[in-house]
């Protein structure tokens, strides 16, 4: 990841829009579940999620709190006694709760249009406008990519967790290890050097 990209990520997180969207719910949902459990963090959160989503100017900036309360919706369930694929134990019934909670929120936001990690990227790096490519079937196809390798990466994470709680137990935690943020951060770095990479045939032929 060069300078440039790091700036342009790390205003974007320090940004209002970031606050309002990625920062703020995700303190508000933690702090209202350790207060008063999992049922008040999502009537909280939602609550908020509606708020913002009346004063928002930006389209689909409410990817991560959606990504939030279906998380929270399962654990909620989770709770009160449902649960998927013989998995009792918590942690690692949240980790393939985050898996199906990815694969929900990105896959929605795909089909109607508004990939994820585009909405975030076009936030936090405005020259992404300034491409020669932006606007053309390649640009939009090439975010379609990359939301289906979240979408794959994930499917393969939770389908391995279930693989893994019920042949090798004494394993998962482990791999449930992996699977939270080292695989966000190899899925990141993903979602900068894949576009990269696919455009730069057509900032080629537009290079002065």
């Amino acid at each position: 990841m060069n300078d440039k990209k790091s700036i342009g990520v790390w205003s974007y997180l320090m940004s209002p829009e970031a606050r309002l969207t990625i920062i703020i719910p995700i303190l508000l949902y933690n702090i209202m579940f350790w207060m008063s459990g999992v049922g008040a963090a999502l009537l909280v959160t939602a609550f908020y999620s509606a708020i913002v989503e009346l004063f928002s100017k930006k389209s689909g900036s409410l990817s991560i709190i959606a990504l939030i309360l279906v998380s929270g919706g399962i654990h909620y369930l989770y709770l009160h006694g449902y649960t998927l694929f013989g998995i009792h134990s918590e942690s690692v019934f949240l980790s393939l709760a985050g898996s199906l909670s990815v694969i929900v929120v990105f896959g929605f936001y795909s089909l109607i249009g508004k990939p994820v990690v585009r909405t975030l990227a076009e936030n936090a790096r405005p020259k992404l406008f300034q491409l020669p490519v932006y606007g053309t079937k390649k640009y939009i196809k090439v975010w379609q990519e990359v939301s289906l390798g979240w979408i794959l990466a994930y499917a393969v994470k939770g389908l391995a967790v279930i693989l893994f709680a019920k042949d090798m137990p004494n394993f998962v935690d482990y791999f449930v290890f992996i699977g939270a943020w080292p695989l966000t951060l190899v899925m990141i770095a993903f979602s900068i050097y894949w576009p990269s990479y696919r455009w730069s045939d057509v900032n080629k032929q537009h290079a002065p």
